[in-house]
């Protein structure tokens, strides 16, 4: 059995994929999203609780639907729990605050086996326990997909250098905390912002690297992908859910007022 990378056959298929983060430590929301056919999901484990054995029964659902699932770590230097998660079965690793190309090499070695990498050999679920036979034998380094994420000045001043890692997919910028560290928060009209982005867009289409943007709505969704952007997250599951609720009690709450 040959180990797949969903992520690289859609792109291949659509030119862009689309996804969602999934905040809520839930394996029906991911289900969900995959009956409703997303490309992917990310896994928040940054910003959310969501425990190793939760996130095996999210990833066992995703790939129920042939939705790529993908995981955001906690922490970006925390190189052995990528190794770990990869090691469970998850598809590919968003690191967050990527701002060196030093960084971005020790992200390589903890996420591939020789000769790019120095992560362990695994006979586990990652492997699905010697199913994928070429796994330790180079399939992993092929198929395992790599996003980095650039959200702040210093990562977009080394963007250039940081793009040339080998073993990188993706570059994903982070809007929020890039406009935070550029002192406009929140502001995604920002000049300097968009410059910024313009800039990361530029040097991920020299060095062949998958250009990817968090967004919040369907229209701002389909500009980044007429933009050029092909890895776009749309919502993130928990966000949805509040706006959505609060959303539909305020309008029951307005007729019955009236």
């Amino acid at each position: 059995m040959k180990m797949r990378n969903l992520v690289k056959e859609k792109l291949e298929k659509n030119g862009h994929v689309l996804g969602a983060f999934v905040a809520s430590g839930s394996p029906t929301n991911v289900e969900i999203l995959g009956l409703n056919e997303f490309d992917f999901v990310l896994i928040d484990k940054e910003h959310a609780q969501t425990d190793m054995e939760t996130m095996v029964n999210m990833i066992r659902a995703a790939e129920l639907y042939d939705m790529a699932p993908l995981a955001r770590v906690y922490h970006p230097h925390d190189g052995p729990m990528m190794s770990r998660m990869l090691d469970v079965g998850i598809h590919g690793l968003m690191i967050p605050m990527v701002e060196t190309k030093e960084h971005a090499q020790y992200i390589i070695e903890h996420m591939k086996l020789a000769p790019l990498g120095k992560r362990g050999i695994g006979a586990g679920r990652g492997p699905r326990w010697g199913w994928y036979e070429n796994y330790n034998k180079g399939e992993v380094n092929d198929n395992i997909y790599v996003i980095m994420q650039c959200e702040t000045k210093k990562g977009v001043e080394n963007i250039e250098e940081i793009c040339q890692t080998p073993g990188l997919d993706c570059i994903f910028i982070g809007t929020a905390d890039l406009s935070q560290d550029m002192g406009c928060f929140g502001d995604n009209n920002n000049d300097e912002l968009q410059a910024a982005i313009d800039k990361v867009m530029k040097a991920c289409q020299k060095h062949n690297i998958v250009a990817g943007i968090v967004t919040g709505t369907a229209e701002e969704a389909s500009k980044r992908v007429q933009q050029g952007f092909q890895f776009v997250t749309i919502m993130n599951d928990l966000g949805f859910f509040k706006s959505q609720t609060k959303h539909q009690i305020d309008t029951v709450r307005y007729s019955l007022s009236r």
